[in-house]
């Protein structure tokens, strides 16, 4: 039987291969408009389609982690956006584009609540907030490296054909890196199957894990999550949060470009700038555990969210100010830092309160949070093209100023029952 430390770092791996199939794309952007000769506002809508699903199947998917088990669901979830990624490559219109995004947002919607369900299972209560932030790690390592990666992949493969098309205007082979990426998904699919299990045989003191409830129905579900104030606040907070969020992976090299940098500076400020990310998640789950041991499930979870965000907030505020582009990178790696310091709290909020919906109630957060991701390239996009960059950069303020409000908010100490209300209990 596998240990839960290999369980969670075989997920942190899954997590990697997410966020370079997911991110890749804003370095590929460019080069890609050119060849299939999009406009501005097709290139926005591709960047944005991808969330849209995303964010529209996370409570279906996730519950269907807690009926039928994380480990099938992640592994069909594996499988299915790698096949979409290598189909990609293959795109020949815009038209074409939007439907692989979309398809692509939809295959990856079930990771994340998947991967909640199976830290909740294996992980004790005042680990929770580590052991997100090791399979979040995995992730931002992934986001952090693809920009770079993506750009020596496409530049190397140059040459090479993918169904008879050669590499086009764009010098770029783009068509080869989403094909070779989609058959390293395939790899990490088979290794999830054989090493992840859905949970342990004992419980940490040794006894044997309980029987699972019976679950409830989906209907019944959907009340339970939907109907509760406390989970609009989480939701709502994650709203706020991508908004800003999705820029450093859809827009930001847009944003150098227009800054006159070229592009493979591009990627490796983006990969800078997404490392700081990095670390600020694996401080961010120590960071929680702590304060949630000093200060209990109160403030514990919510107390590193308002903060974090308040500092983005002022981050965003002085690169709207700013013209010098070493200004704003480092003010855009702070708030990528800080950004991934409150993210394992809110992953462990939701499983502190969630009980055994724990892939529903995630997925609820993380449906309203990506509806936010997929109207950022939209909304920033035409702010900028209005306003500058700094109008979308003072937007992106508001929405940290706003996250910090509803992180206050949050209040693990009373999860859900049930019933669909919440009452008072100690954190499981």
């Amino acid at each position: 039987m596998p240990n839960r430390y290999l369980i969670v770092g075989v997920t942190a791996v899954a997590a990697l291969l997410l966020y370079i199939d997911r991110i890749c794309i804003s370095i590929l952007a460019d080069p890609i408009q050119l060849d299939l000769e999009l406009s501005p506002q097709e290139k926005e809508l591709a960047l944005s389609a991808f969330f849209f699903t995303y964010a529209l199947f996370q409570i279906p998917v996730g519950s269907l982690a807690d009926r039928f088990g994380p480990r099938l669901v992640l592994t069909v979830s594996i499988v299915a956006w790698s096949i979409v990624t290598a189909m990609t490559g293959l795109a020949w219109s815009f038209g074409s584009l939007l439907v692989f995004r979309l398809l692509l947002g939809l295959c990856e919607s079930g990771a994340y609540p998947a991967a909640a369900v199976l830290v909740k299972r294996w992980a004790r209560p005042e680990e929770r907030g580590r052991f997100n932030s090791i399979v979040l790690f995995g992730g931002r390592i992934g986001g952090a490296f693809a920009p770079a990666l993506t750009t020596t992949l496409g530049k190397s493969l140059a040459g090479v054909g993918v169904a008879g098309v050669v590499v086009g205007e764009s010098a770029v082979n783009w068509r080869g890196v989403f094909v070779l990426y989609g058959a390293c998904g395939l790899a990490v699919a088979l290794v999830f199957w054989l090493f992840v299990r859905d949970r342990p045989q004992t419980e940490p003191d040794g006894s044997p894990t309980p029987v699972a409830s019976p679950q409830i129905s989906f209907g019944r579900m959907l009340k339970l999550v939907g109907g509760n104030r406390k989970m609009w606040y989480f939701g709502t907070l994650q709203f706020c949060i991508n908004v800003p969020w999705a820029f450093l992976v859809t827009l930001l090299p847009t944003y150098l470009k227009d800054a006159n940098v070229e592009i493979g500076l591009r990627g490796t400020l983006q990969t800078g700038i997404l490392l700081a990310g990095c670390v600020g998640m694996l401080l961010g789950g120590l960071l929680t555990d702590a304060v949630s041991k000093r200060l209990g499930p109160r403030w514990g979870r919510s107390a590193p969210t308002a903060t974090m965000m308040t500092v983005c907030a002022l981050m965003s505020v002085s690169v709207s100010t700013s013209q010098g582009l070493w200004v704003v990178v480092a003010a855009l790696a702070i708030t990528s830092l800080c950004l991934d310091l409150s993210l394992p709290s809110l992953w462990a909020y939701a499983q502190d309160i969630a009980g055994k919906n724990a892939g529903a109630a995630f997925g609820f957060g993380n449906m309203l949070g990506n509806f936010g991701a997929s109207l950022s390239p939209l909304l920033l996009g035409a702010v900028r093209r209005a306003e500058g960059w700094e109008g979308a950069f003072a937007v992106c303020a508001s929405c940290y100023f706003v996250a910090a409000i509803f992180g206050l908010l949050l209040d693990a100490s009373k999860p859900l029952d049930a019933a669909g209300s919440v009452q008072p209990s100690t954190v499981r």
